[in-house]
C-alpha cells in the first residue's frame, strides 16, 4: 500500500512539474515574441523609429475589445497610422503641446469607450499612443478649425446633384398578424370595404404582432426597407387596399396601405443639413489630405512593409 501511496505521489509531482515547466516555456516564447515585436522597424519619421509593438499599441486604442480584424482592414490602419505619425513629428517639430485639462478630457472619453476593466484608467494614462493620438487630433483641429460652409456652396451643390434629393415613392402601411391562416381569412372577410378606424380596431383587438396596439401601424416605408416579398405585396395594393393573406415566419399577415406618397424633390431648405455635412467632410478631409502630402514631401520618413505579419503594398520611401 505505501508503495502504491509513493508511486501516485511521483506521478503528481512529475505530471505538476511537466505543466509548470510548460508554463514557464510558453511565458519565455510569449516573451521571446513580444522582444522581437519590440525590435522590428516597420516606420522611420525623422529621427524617430517605431516597431511593431508600436502598432500594436495604436490598433489596440481603435480596436480595445481586440476582435479578430481582415489583413485588409490591418493595411488600412497602418497606411492611418503612418500618417498620423508624420502628423505627429510635424506637430512636435511645431512645437505643439497638451494641456492637463486636455488630456484628462481626453482620457474620460477614452475610458467610456473601452471595456470595464480593473486598473484601466491608470493603465490608459501612463500610455504613451494615447497622448500621441490625442496631440495629432489637436494638430489636425487647428488646420480644419475655421472651415466653413456658405449658403452659397449650399444652393450650388443642390442645384447640380439634384437627383441626389430624390424621395421615391413611400407608403404608409397598417398590419394584422394572427397564428392561423384561416382566423385571418376570415378578418379579412370582415374588413373588406371598412374603413381605417375599424382595422385598426381590429388590429388592437386581435394582431399578435408588437405594433397592435398602435392599431397595427408599421410606419411609412420605402422601397428596400421591407422584406422583398412583404414589399412586392404591400407596394402592389392601392390606397386603403387590404392585402391578401400574406404567410411569413411570424403567422399570418393581412397588410393594409393607409396612405401612398409619391415620389418627391426635397426642397433646399430640407436638404440643406445633409449638404452643409457633405461639403464639410469633403473640405476637412481636403485639408487634412493636402497638409499630409506637404509633411511627407518636407520630411524623411520609410516605410519597413517586410516587417509587418500582413501584406501591404504602401511604397518604401514616398519621398
Amino acid at each position: 500500500m505505501k508503495k502504491i501511496i509513493i508511486s501516485i505521489v511521483l506521478i503528481l509531482a512529475i505530471a505538476a512539474g511537466a505543466y509548470f515547466g510548460y508554463k514557464h516555456l510558453k511565458e519565455k516564447q510569449r516573451s521571446r515574441e513580444e522582444a522581437a515585436r519590440a525590435e522590428k522597424i516597420v516606420l522611420r519619421v525623422g529621427d524617430k523609429v517605431y516597431t511593431l509593438a508600436d502598432f500594436e499599441r495604436f490598433v489596440r486604442l481603435i480596436n480595445p475589445d481586440n476582435l479578430e480584424m481582415p489583413e485588409e482592414a490591418l493595411a488600412e490602419l497602418f497606411t492611418q497610422f503612418v500618417e498620423d505619425r508624420l502628423i505627429l513629428y510635424s506637430a512636435r517639430k511645431q512645437g505643439f503641446e497638451l494641456t492637463p485639462e486636455e488630456k484628462e478630457a481626453f482620457l474620460r472619453q477614452m475610458l467610456r469607450d473601452y471595456p470595464v476593466e480593473e486598473g484601466l484608467e491608470e493603465k490608459l494614462a501612463s500610455d504613451p499612443a494615447l497622448e500621441e493620438s490625442l496631440l495629432v487630433k489637436k494638430y489636425k483641429h487647428e488646420k480644419i478649425k475655421d472651415v466653413t460652409v456658405t449658403e452659397e456652396e449650399i444652393k450650388k451643390y443642390y442645384q447640380e446633384n439634384k437627383k441626389d434629393f430624390l424621395v421615391p415613392e413611400r407608403v404608409k402601411v397598417s398590419q394584422i398578424l394572427v397564428k392561423s391562416s384561416d382566423e385571418a381569412v376570415k378578418l379579412r372577410e370582415q374588413l373588406l370595404g371598412a374603413g381605417e378606424e375599424k382595422f385598426r380596431q381590429a388590429a388592437r383587438e386581435f394582431s399578435r404582432s408588437p405594433d397592435a396596439y398602435k392599431g397595427g401601424l408599421m410606419g411609412i416605408f420605402k422601397p428596400g426597407e421591407l422584406p422583398w416579398d412583404m414589399e412586392r405585396v404591400i407596394f402592389s395594393l392601392e390606397e386603403g387596399q387590404i392585402s391578401s393573406v400574406f404567410q411569413s415566419a411570424y403567422g399570418y399577415h393581412l397588410f393594409r396601405v393607409d396612405r401612398k406618397y409619391p415620389p418627391t424633390l426635397m426642397s433646399l431648405e430640407e436638404a440643406t443639413p445633409r449638404i452643409r455635412n457633405l461639403l464639410l467632410e469633403k473640405k476637412v478631409k481636403d485639408i487634412i489630405e493636402r497638409e499630409i502630402e506637404e509633411i511627407k514631401a518636407t520630411y524623411y520618413w520609410q516605410v519597413f512593409p517586410e516587417n509587418l505579419p500582413f501584406k501591404y503594398e504602401g511604397n518604401k520611401d514616398d519621398r
